[in-house]
């Protein structure tokens, strides 16, 4: 990965006076060109790198440049370690133990060991979550190499259809992964959901990279119907789900038993789900159309059971 990569090249730069890019390659088993693509990453983030050119020539940072004093302060460190701990929950890889190592060396370094987090997050993944891996390893490699991604797709109403897509962004969003890129069969960036994905491949055939926009993941960009802002009465209980969803805002009346709320959905199958989610703890109030089209999806699941 990328960003244990660019730590790693920091910390070797911070032991050494001056180290060629041939052993910083050599030393991070990357090519000298990717060396000096990290190298010019760095130095757009503020980092005094310098060259010297020459037998004796290679990069370093600037002697005045410590990174106890100037880069990294005690709370910087802990920041870093809290953030690296939460991507290896989500990715898994063996790689980051080796960065973790390092961060907690400089910790000792820049303020002794902390009495004790101030923040922690858990994002250790669901059991379904844990087998997605193996084609999030895919994703990344075909990421990594420019390669197309081809597999079989099952969309929200279950057609499933052959793509093949240039893959440029991994999302984690609501314990869900998504992967954002240019579907060539339909000629448009699109979001696929990696749970509906199947028999996916890494292709053999190389792509060149396009300029790319990430597309919102509040569904604005790229579902197909606009949402619509549905009244609802929920119990106080559950009033902490809709805060959580689209803020406090949207809590229009507190009772003493329910409250009001403006809850937006896509008035199709996929937003009632999101309404059905409330159990007998919700009820639709309006419009009186998207009312009228959840009680006849709640009546559609009741006949499965007559």
């Amino acid at each position: 990965m990328k960003i244990d990569r660019l730590v790693a090249l920091i910390l070797i730069l911070l032991e050494h006076e001056v180290i060629s890019a041939r052993e910083l390659a050599e030393r991070l088993e990357v090519s000298r060109r990717t060396i000096y693509r990290d190298i010019d990453t760095l130095t757009y983030a503020g980092l005094p790198i310098f060259t010297q050119s020459g037998a004796t020539g290679g990069v370093g940072l600037v002697k005045s440049f410590k990174l106890d004093k100037s880069f990294l302060s005690h709370s910087d460190i802990q920041t870093l370690l809290t953030s690296v701990k939460s991507y290896r929950q989500l990715f898994g890889q063996k790689e980051l133990n080796y960065v973790l190592e390092k961060l907690q060396a400089l910790q000792r370094e820049s303020g002794g060991e902390p009495a004790g987090e101030k923040h922690a997050i858990d994002l250790s993944l669901s059991q379904g979550n844990e087998s997605l891996r193996n084609g999030l390893n895919l994703v990344e490699t075909a990421m990594e190499e420019r390669r197309y991604l081809v597999f079989d797709y099952v969309d929200r109403d279950g057609r499933m259809s052959s793509r093949k897509v240039e893959p440029y962004q991994v999302v984690f969003k609501e314990s869900r992964w998504y992967v954002q890129g240019y579907c060539v069969d339909r000629a448009d960036t699109r979001v696929f959901k990696l749970a509906r994905m199947s028999g996916l491949q890494v292709s053999p055939d190389r792509f060149t990279p396009r300029d790319f926009t990430p597309l919102s993941m509040d569904g604005t960009g790229w579902m197909s119907r606009e949402r619509v802002e549905v009244t609802v009465r929920v119990d106080r209980s559950v009033a902490d789900q809709v805060i959580e969803r689209f803020g406090e805002s949207h809590i229009l009346e507190w009772g003493e038993e329910t409250c009001l709320a403006s809850y937006p959905i896509v008035p199709n199958p996929f937003g009632y789900d999101k309404l059905l989610a409330f159990g007998n703890k919700c009820e639709v109030l309006g419009p009186p159309e998207v009312r009228a089209g959840f009680q006849a999806y709640v009546r559609r699941i009741l006949q499965r059971y007559e």
